[in-house]
């Protein structure tokens, strides 16, 4: 699914695919439907939070290969965890912590360092792997936005938070039927229930920093395949437009 967000703040259910992630066929329908329906960025490079889905890296790069690509640190967080020894797990809390946390290219580009040297003392595997996703995961950084966005767009949690109040919006539907149109119905209709609720992302006001940033950048967190797994793409309230976008 994906889910967008305007350059005032406001989120928005933009479509839905049934299938699994990891499906390029699945994917690619819903990243070119998107594209066919207007997900455009009008003269600003779309941001696209991501998590490490290869499926969604590749169609988010076919369709839109100039996208600013920002993988998801509370993923890369968890899978480096459990590569590091139960002692060492802490001190990379702190590390991921100050990364989150960073404001800009300089402190974003420390403050991996600093996280990459601790990984390659204690596993040398886990460190070439995370070197290799740096651009993906200092993507937000490099745009020297303020800090106060960095919750919303550092990790893929709000897509996840509207797939668990969809879950608890069919939690009771205890019969599935495959051969009718049952599960899009109840995916519409559940992601409509969520959609009630949505508030506007914190600290909406520095967003339009973020559009100026989008409007100069140049894109460097595609992967070497030239694909980008994604999570978050900007829709204006009136088409959709835009400046971020979630999908997953």
């Amino acid at each position: 699914m994906a889910v967008g967000i305007d350059t005032a703040g406001s989120k928005r259910v933009l479509d839905f695919e049934q299938g699994t992630s990891e499906n390029i066929t699945v994917v690619a329908a819903l990243i070119e439907r998107l594209a066919a329906r207007g997900v455009e960025a009008k003269g600003r490079k779309l941001l696209v939070g991501r998590d490490g889905s290869q499926a969604i890296a590749t169609a988010i790069g076919r369709v839109w290969p100039e996208a600013v690509q920002q993988e998801c640190l509370v993923h890369a967080h968890s899978n480096l965890r459990d590569k590091l020894r139960r002692r060492d797990r802490a001190d990379l809390d702190i590390h991921f912590k100050r990364l989150r946390e960073a404001q800009g290219r300089q402190a974003g580009e420390e403050a991996f360092d600093e996280l990459l040297d601790f990984v390659s003392e204690r596993n040398a595997a886990a460190a070439l792997a995370l070197e290799n996703r740096k651009d993906a995961l200092l993507a937000f950084h490099r745009l020297d936005v303020p800090s106060t966005l960095n919750v919303t767009f550092l990790s893929t949690n709000l897509i996840e938070n509207v797939l668990r109040n969809w879950r608890e919006a069919t939690g009771n539907v205890k019969r599935w039927n495959e051969k009718e149109d049952m599960i899009p119905r109840w995916m519409a209709s559940g992601l409509l229930w969520a959609e009630a609720g949505f508030r506007r992302i914190r600290h909406a006001e520095d967003l339009p920093r973020l559009a100026s940033a989008l409007a100069v950048s140049t894109p460097s967190s595609a992967p070497a395949n030239a694909a980008a797994s994604s999570s978050v793409a900007s829709a204006s309230a009136e088409k959709l437009d835009p400046c971020l976008s979630y999908t997953k």
